[in-house]
């Protein structure tokens, strides 16, 4: 029963809800039943009190009509008005009248009056001064019957007039006991109570106990020419409750125990229709959680013909569906990470019996973020729809592939006989790339990098031979992107170097662990400090100065590198508002802008509020990108760069000459000043051909009208061949190294007399 019962099951919660509406319905119907059955008994009861109380009330009536006529009978009695005048005949006959008249009629008293209302004749020893009776002196006046309840014992006095030759000589005043003439018409009911009330107080009672709480009905329906209603007399009667309850309950007892038999049987019938409900549903949930352990079990059919059965059928297209989901991509559906892993599980356990070899390729596009910072994410899915498309033109029927998420592709080469198989297949797979994409109207170029591991050689499972060739698809991104590479087991060392050094960026970013260094740009006509350029160092605890050309890379591959650039640039300009309080005239001061920030819809809201915070001239600040930034998304960069130059600050062309900027380009740029890479200056004077390439550039900013600046100059010679060709502006060790603030609030201030300072 505890199994079949157990705590949350839905069979239990069904059979137990059942129960409980049906016992609930149940016990509403027996206690409304019960209600009916009280009020039925009640208004019966109040009936049988009604009829007894009129009948009580008739019976009362009838008697005291009686007495009434009797009463008057006796006053008209020739022997009653003989007494009025002969004393004689009084003494002889009126006591044996008046004995007769007693006689079982419940009389207290009888008194023979006068006119004056002195007693000729009385039966108790003490007689009332009738004279000063209000009822006496009418009935006599008025020669009419008058009957009351007196006052102190409420018996009913009557007063009836003696008349003698139609004048009134007396009056004979009985008294009628009222509670004998009630007593003599009761019943034998010792369990109700009678009660007469008058003027609100009572003046008979009958078996009424003030201690108990009675059903009572006072009879009010009595006519205007009653003795009752004359008098002003009610009747009351009353049955105790404790006595209604007990007829109540001989009356409810069979009605419960019914109720309860009913309940009971209910119950039964309601577990057995919870059971059916149930079962259909309990074996649905069975089928269920098979299927979670054997997707060959289905849910459907469960015999059932109906909603329970559609549910089946649904929970059947259902799992499907997200076993599809769970094990394929929703925008190439192709197979995902899930499948791919059991599927090359699979096909190593084949290849160890048959001892052929396999492959992974670990492919990744080159640059892809660029096509969704430039070009939007729909063009970027687009783009990985077709390559998925035509890369899997190019494999065999045998052949897997999958999207393991983002750019990148893995396929799975089965049956390798020589490693040639597979460099014809990743040639045709670079050659799918060697063309543009037709995508929305535009053609989009990319390349791919693309690492190789091979079962057995590189890896005994699944996991190891994915993480493998993606070690290797780095190394290719090492050597220049657009080539494939093989694993090898340095390949490993310096994925996991760069899994680290990934990590440990982002540490350094969260802990602040960066520094700000300032190189001095010099007018090499008068040495003196024009501005200075922010480069960022990260200072590693336990590893001193990491270099910028270890980890920029990384940080725009990961794109940690807009949090990099967003700190320099709040961090120069709060040392240069230091400076400025100082009294330090700094010139012009550059940072440096990464691609990525030319794809960055809030780049120029930052920009423009961070110069605001610190209270920055626009024209104090140079921003310095490269000509490879602009070129991998030129139409974003030149929107970017055109809003920064409406703004008022300075752009200066970093690194030129090593890009791929085209002079078209370069007169469309909105940039202030020309920075000569370095690789130009090193050589000179005894290189001919980077003299030759530098005056070339210096006469072209000077035919466009922009400023140039070499940077990496070290020597005399070096400093005396770009003044010669026009080139005023230096920047390297010469005048100064890149230092930090400390240092260079020395050159700022003149205590380094190397460069002297801005007046």
């Amino acid at each position: 029963m505890n199994k079949f019962f157990k705590h949350g099951s839905i069979r239990r919660r069904v059979s137990f809800q059942i129960i409980f509406l049906l016992t609930l319905a149940l016990t509403a119907n027996l206690l409304a039943m019960l209600y009916l059955v009280r009020e039925q008994a009640l208004n019966s009861t109040q009936t049988m009190l009604e009829n007894r109380a009129q009948v009580l009330q008739e019976k009362i009536e009838q008697h005291l009509q009686y007495l009434l006529e009797n009463s008057n009978l006796l006053s008209s009695n020739q022997l009653m008005i003989n007494a009025l005048t002969d004393s004689e005949g009084r003494e002889r006959y009126l006591p044996s009248l008046v004995s007769n008249f007693q006689k079982g009629k419940d009389v207290l008293s009888i008194n023979v009056l006068d006119y004056a209302g002195n007693a000729i004749y009385q039966t108790l020893s003490s007689l009332p001064q009738y004279n000063d009776s209000s009822e006496l002196r009418q009935a006599l006046a008025y020669r009419k019957m008058a009957y009351h309840l007196r006052k102190g014992d409420h018996n009913i006095e009557v007063i009836s007039p003696i008349e003698y030759y139609a004048t009134t000589q007396g009056a004979v005043v009985v008294v009628f006991d009222l509670a004998a003439i009630v007593n003599r018409h009761l019943g034998k009911d010792e369990a109700s109570y009678i009660r007469l009330l008058s003027k609100g107080g009572e003046i008979y009672q009958h078996n009424f106990n003030s201690a108990l709480n009675y059903v009572t009905y006072t009879h009010h329906n009595i006519s205007q020419d009653t003795l009752f209603n004359q008098l002003n007399i009610k009747l009351e009667i009353g049955l105790p409750v404790s006595v209604f309850n007990s007829q109540v309950r001989q009356a409810i007892l069979p009605l419960m125990v019914l109720g309860i038999l009913f309940i009971i049987a209910g119950a039964y019938f309601a577990l057995r229709a919870g059971s059916r409900i149930v079962n259909p549903i309990l074996e649905l949930n069975s089928r269920v959680e098979a299927s979670k352990k054997n997707r060959n079990i289905f849910c459907s059919p469960i015999g059932t013909d109906d909603e329970l059965e559609d549910l089946a059928k649904a929970f059947d297209e259902r799992t499907l569906e997200l076993q599809h989901q769970a094990e394929h991509d929703s925008l190439t559906e192709l197979p995902n990470r899930v499948l791919f892993l059991d599927r090359l599980q699979q096909a190593i356990k084949l290849s160890q019996r048959s001892k052929k070899k396999l492959a992974v390729l670990f492919i990744d596009l080159d640059r892809f973020k660029e096509v969704n910072d430039s070009f939007g994410h729909d063009t970027g899915d687009a783009l990985l729809q077709v390559v998925s498309d035509n890369i899997v033109k190019t494999l065999r029927a045998s052949d897997s592939i999958a999207r393991l998420g983002g750019d990148e592709f893995a396929v799975l080469l089965d049956h390798i006989e020589h490693e040639a198989d597979i460099a014809f297949v990743l040639e045709k797979i670079l050659q799918i790339f060697g063309e543009p994409f037709n995508l929305h109207h535009r053609q989009i170029y990319t390349t791919c990098s693309i690492g190789v591991a091979i079962f057995p050689d590189n890896g005994n499972n699944a996991e190891e031979l994915l993480r493998n060739a993606d070690a290797a698809m780095y190394k290719a991104k090492d050597e220049g992107r657009n080539n494939y590479q093989f694993y090898t087991k340095d390949m490993t060392h310096l994925a996991y170097e760069r899994l680290m050094l990934e990590n440990n960026l982002r540490i350094a970013i969260r802990n602040n662990e960066f520094k700000l260094f300032y190189q001095a740009q010099t007018d090499m006509r008068s040495n003196r400090l024009i501005g200075a350029e922010c480069l960022v160092r990260w200072h590693r605890e336990n590893e001193g100065i990491i270099p910028p050309d270890k980890f920029i890379g990384l940080a725009e591959e990961t794109g940690l590198i807009i949090a990099i650039d967003r700190w320099v640039l709040e961090e120069a300009l709060a040392q240069y508002q230091r400076w400025i309080k100082e009294g330090l005239n700094v010139g012009v001061i550059s940072v440096n802008l990464s691609a990525i920030q030319l794809t960055q819809k809030d780049f120029i809201p930052f920009v423009e509020q961070a110069v605001k915070r610190h209270d920055i001239a626009p024209n104090k600040l140079m921003f310095e990108v490269t000509e490879t930034a602009i070129m991998r998304s030129p139409e974003q960069a030149m929107e970017i760069l055109n809003k920064l130059k409406q703004l008022g600050f300075g752009l200066g062309l970093d690194d030129f000459g090593t890009g791929l900027s085209s002079l078209s380009y370069l007169k469309k740029l909105p940039v202030d000043k020309i920075k000569i890479d370095q690789s130009f200056i090193r050589d000179i004077p005894h290189d001919e051909e980077d003299m030759n390439l530098t005056k070339t550039i210096i006469a072209m900013a000077n035919n466009l009208n922009l400023k140039v600046i070499a940077e990496g100059v070290e020597t005399e010679e070096q400093i005396a061949f770009l003044t010669d060709n026009s080139c005023y502006e230096a920047q390297g060790y010469y005048y100064h190294k890149p230092c930090d603030a400390i240092e260079m609030h020395s050159i700022l201030s003149g205590e380094d007399r190397r460069i002297a300072p801005l007046q």
